[in-house]
């Protein structure tokens, strides 16, 4: 039926540098198409680095059909019910001995830690670059200290070249932790659970919502996106991506300043009407 065109389809989409413009806003075409995807019978859910104290509000202006990947892929949460759905917890001894090495080599390194059930992270080292994070999330700090467990993710902050350069060192500062680095912006190094990323969080989802893993689309534009391009039916990577993202996708899309989730659902349209 025209109606459920995009029956059986679910379109999961990054937020920042991807849904999101420069501005942090969801645009009037990428959210109309998003509305019309819906209404044909597609599932549409999210993607993100972020925490669900972050993604809230924008969640309640997208017609969500299924619950969203939190904080690259530790956590998959529904924000219709506000339950946790699937998670992966970070090893807190591992963690406390990682950021324990990293400060000694790294003293100006900024370190934030993501505690279960916090809306903000604790600021455990700052500097310029956390405090910018602070201000563009507009986090409202706690005043109690990081609890012993358990933690979601830490988030180390640093000027882009500071964070390459410690890109090679990594397997020293991890030890024989069994953990996941994910570099899910220019500013932002992530250590995560094992297994813990959008790629495996995207499998998870799809056999909860008993979805046919070919049919799952999805975007993205940073090295977090990167296991989830990787795993999806069809991974799709816009225009700004990152070299090695734009190298693994699929499909490519046009820069999310030109509503680049639109484009990408026109497309799937003119895919599914040809019959591919």
């Amino acid at each position: 039926m025209e109606s459920q065109l995009f029956s059986g389809y679910l379109l999961v989409t990054d937020m920042d540098g991807t849904l999101l413009g420069a501005d942090k806003s969801i645009s009037p075409d990428n959210l109309a198409a998003i509305e019309r995807f819906t209404a044909q019978g597609g599932r549409f859910t999210l993607a993100t680095g972020r925490i669900a104290s972050s993604v809230r509000r924008y969640a309640e202006q997208l017609p969500l059909g299924a619950p969203a990947i939190l904080c690259n892929g530790a956590m998959i949460y529904d924000f219709a019910s506000g339950e946790t759905v699937w998670e992966r917890m970070l090893p807190v001894s591992d963690a406390e001995g990682i950021i324990q090495r990293m400060l000694s080599l790294y003293p100006q390194i900024g370190v934030e830690i993501y505690p279960k059930g916090w809306d903000v992270p604790f600021f455990r080292n700052e500097n310029e670059v956390t405090q910018r994070h602070e201000r563009m999330e507009k986090f409202r700090r706690r005043a109690d200290s990081a609890p012993a467990e358990p933690w979601i993710k830490v988030l180390f902050a640093w000027e882009p070249a500071r964070l390459d350069a410690i890109t090679p060192h990594l397997q020293e500062l991890t030890g024989s932790a069994e953990v996941e680095w994910i570099r899910s912006d220019d500013k932002y190094l992530e250590l995560l659970a094992k297994d813990s990323t959008k790629g495996h969080a995207l499998e998870a989802l799809t056999r909860r919502l008993g979805m046919d893993p070919a049919k799952s689309i999805a975007m993205g534009d940073h090295l977090n996106d990167l296991e989830m391009i990787r795993r999806a039916g069809v991974g799709v990577a816009v225009a700004n991506a990152h070299p090695e993202l734009r190298a693994a996708a699929g499909h490519h899309a046009k820069h999310h300043e030109e509503h680049a989730v639109a484009d990408v659902i026109e497309w799937l349209e003119q895919r599914i009407r040809s019959g591919m």
